[in-house]
């Protein structure tokens, strides 16, 4: 019985310890998904963006979305059918950066909108800068539309429950800022130190300060400023 206790214990018992390992990296090379995640197919990226999340679109499963999937995106948000996803289809875009993503976002921030709009609608305008923060990472136009919200001082004609009016103007700037601190350009930091300098108004300056700060203590790896 030489021997046979440790060829019991071995799973592939016929190769050497280098061997089996070769064998296993082959294996992944040759098998997609055994490595790294399979991609999101178009079903499954519209059964994602269709899904309620609570807290919040998985980053992970957003960033599996592959390209059909990507492009299929963009069909969705210029759908109204789709409207009580659009909050979850803008982020999904920002992750997967589908060629014309950038105008899908813009066309669907420059719908005229007037009167009372529903949930759906303001969930996905709170939306929108996150998704464009996100989509910056593949397309560096986003900075600046992002920065055009911050510098916007005219207010929405629409209205949600009691936001209305400079409260609206208020929450876009601050909301934009919130997003431009999660990318990494340049103009990024040059468009929040702009803003904290124009503002008359106390509160929007201190959170332009404190967004540019936590900015620059994420690129530098220090520990983010709190606020």
């Amino acid at each position: 019985m030489s021997g046979s206790a440790s060829e019991s214990m071995n799973p592939i018992p016929f190769l050497s310890r280098g061997r089996a390992i070769a064998a296993v990296v082959v294996l992944l090379s040759v098998v997609p998904g055994l490595a790294t995640a399979q991609r999101l197919s178009i079903g499954e990226t519209e059964d994602l963006v269709r899904m309620r999340h609570y807290e919040g679109l998985p980053g992970d499963q957003a960033d599996r979305i592959g390209p059909d999937g990507c492009a299929r995106l963009v069909e969705l948000l210029g759908d109204p059918v789709e409207a009580q996803s659009h909050a979850e289809i803008l982020l999904a875009i920002g992750h997967c950066g589908p060629e014309g993503g950038l105008e899908a976002i813009t066309a669907w921030a420059d719908q005229p909108r007037e009167g009372e709009i529903d949930r759906a609608t303001f969930r996905a305008w709170q939306t929108l800068p996150f998704a464009l923060a996100k989509l910056a990472e593949h397309d560096p136009r986003a900075v600046a539309r992002l920065t055009a919200r911050l510098e916007n001082d005219d207010a929405p004609q629409w209205t949600f429950r009691h936001h209305r009016g400079e409260r609206l103007t208020k929450l876009r700037k601050r909301a934009a800022a919130e997003g431009l601190s999660q990318t990494d350009a340049p103009e990024a930091d040059d468009a929040l130190r702009r803003a904290a300098e124009r503002t008359a108004e106390p509160e929007l300056r201190a959170h332009f300060e404190r967004t540019r700060a936590r900015r620059s203590a994420r690129l530098e790896g220090r520990p983010e400023i709190g606020g």
